[in-house]
């Protein structure tokens, strides 16, 4: 989520609201670093000319290495940010589940839909929250927001029950559904294509980093369009509170929210 907190916040014009980016993009770096870089290292080394680690630890054990360091560090990461709300709390389960699903020898078809299996939680998840007229995208975009005071989340969730906005966050919630659906089903393919050798054989390990090092990128891509897409509905819908007057990240935000919905 990281990538569309950057692309929504990267427009703050003072000095604190540069820091702010540069403290994102650390955490951007931070976030490929452990997700992607050191899993897919450990499951493929030789061209990098690093140890191979499956001599000591065997296949095995390295592939259980490789899904469980990205738990830890989102466990890590979600604790030291103290930010508990129903989608924090869906990713931080997100990754646990791949962390024991990672202790599990599966190859082929079980090792595809294994691969696929996050993104169709989220769409479960999508799915049950507009029934349940509490869409998911409300609660990231509290969270992009960050209002810093008792009185500015009253503002907030004023602002979000309006019925403009709440539209906008159905149909971004939706948004978030469709890119779960084309995340998982990329994955998927990817998987049946890529990673063809039975569980814990040499080779195998190779193939599944050879496998990840597609899915990641399009995950990236589907994030900035589909969450950038939706987080620009939210905000329009916002703004548009305000009189088009100011973005939540501008000075007057507050001030003008909390003049429209007083009035």
């Amino acid at each position: 989520m990281l990538y569309t907190e950057v692309v929504l916040k990267s427009a703050k014009p003072t000095t604190s609201g540069r820091r702010v980016v540069w403290q994102r993009l650390v955490r951007l770096s931070l976030d490929v670093v452990f997700t992607f870089v050191l899993p897919y290292v450990l499951l493929n080394p030789i061209p990098f000319g690093l140890p191979d680690l499956s001599l000591s630890l065997g296949n095995y054990g390295v592939y259980v290495l490789a899904g469980v360091l990205p738990t830890l560090y989102i466990v890590l990461d979600t604790l030291h940010r103290k930010v508990l709300n129903p989608f924090s709390l869906f990713l931080l389960a997100g990754a646990l589940s791949g962390a024991a699903v990672s202790f599990l020898r599966l190859d082929g078809v079980a090792f595809a839909l294994k691969d696929a299996l996050h993104s169709a939680l989220l769409v479960l998840v999508c799915g049950v929250s507009l029934l349940l007229r509490r869409p998911l995208f409300e609660f990231l975009f509290y969270g992009l927001v960050s209002p810093e005071t008792p009185q500015r989340k009253q503002l907030l969730s004023a602002a979000l029950s309006r019925p403009q906005v709440r539209r906008a966050l159905g149909w971004a919630t939706g948004l978030v559904a469709l890119k779960a659906l084309l995340l998982g089903t990329v994955s998927y393919a990817v998987a049946i294509w890529l990673v063809t050798l039975p569980f814990g054989v040499a080779g195998f390990n190779a193939q599944v980093a050879r496998a990840h090092a597609l899915t990641f990128p399009a995950a990236i891509i589907l994030d900035l369009l589909f969450y950038g897409a939706a987080g620009g509905l939210t905000l329009q819908a916002t703004r548009r509170l305000t009189g088009g007057r100011a973005w939540p990240w501008q000075e007057g935000f507050w001030a003008e929210l909390e003049r429209s919905t007083s009035g």
